[in-house]
C-alpha cells in the first residue's frame, strides 16, 4: 500500500506547489475581471441615465423658452380708407390751437359775437359762426381775422339776418384759412389795448 502524505498545516501561497499557486492566481484574476466588468457595466448604465436626464432637461428648457417667446407680429396692412382716416385724425390733433385761439382773441370786438368754431385740419381752415350788428362790422371782423397770424385770409360762406332776435343781428358763417405749422405770433401789445386801438 502506498503512503499518503497528509499535511494539516496551511502553507502560504508562495510555499504551495506551482499548480496550486497557478489555480489561485487564475481565480484571483477571474474575480478581478468580473469585478472590473461589473464596474464598467455600472459606469455605462450611470452615463446612459445621465445622458437621458440631460436630453430630457434640454427638451423641457426648449419647450419653456418656446412658450415664453411671443409669436412674431404679423405686419399691419391698412386699407386706403383707414390710412385717410388716420391721417385726418393726425391732422386734427396737429391743429395749432394756441395760435388759432390767440388770433381769435386778438380780434375780439363788442360788435361781434363768436358762436362756434370748428377746425378742418385736412383743408387747413377753421369754420366758424358769428353774429354782427351790421354788414360793415362783419366785413371789418373778417378783414382783421384774415390779417391776424396764423390766418392767411377769412371769407364769408353764408349770411342771414336772425329775425327771431329783437335786435335782428346778422348771422354769418365764415372760413378762415390758416398757414400750416405757423407758430403763434408774439405781440408786445396787450389784447385790451389792441381792442382800444381798433375802436
Amino acid at each position: 500500500m502506498r503512503r499518503l502524505s497528509i499535511d494539516f498545516v496551511v502553507r502560504p501561497l508562495w510555499h504551495q506547489p506551482l499548480a496550486a499557486r497557478s489555480r489561485a492566481i487564475l481565480i484571483a484574476l477571474a474575480a478581478l475581471l468580473v469585478f472590473a466588468g461589473a464596474a464598467l457595466v455600472w459606469q455605462a448604465l450611470r452615463l446612459e441615465r445621465q445622458l437621458a436626464e440631460t436630453t430630457q432637461a434640454i427638451a423641457e428648457a426648449r419647450e419653456e423658452v418656446a412658450a415664453r417667446t411671443p409669436l412674431p407680429r404679423l405686419p399691419l396692412h391698412l386699407s386706403a380708407a383707414q390710412v385717410l382716416a388716420i391721417n385726418a385724425a393726425i391732422g386734427q390733433l396737429n391743429t395749432p390751437w394756441p395760435a388759432l385761439l390767440d388770433a381769435f382773441e386778438s380780434v375780439v370786438s363788442a360788435d361781434i359775437a363768436l358762436l362756434q368754431i370748428e377746425p378742418d385740419g385736412r383743408r387747413h381752415l377753421v369754420k366758424g359762426i358769428a353774429e354782427a350788428r351790421d354788414y360793415q362790422g362783419m366785413l371789418d371782423y373778417l378783414a382783421a381775422l384774415g390779417a391776424a397770424a396764423p390766418f392767411a385770409r377769412a371769407l364769408v360762406s353764408k349770411q342771414e339776418i336772425n329775425d327771431r332776435d329783437p335786435n335782428q343781428p346778422l348771422r354769418f358763417s365764415f372760413e378762415a384759412l390758416f398757414e400750416d405749422g405757423a407758430a403763434p405770433a408774439i405781440d408786445s401789445v396787450a389784447p385790451h389795448e389792441r381792442r382800444r386801438e381798433q375802436r
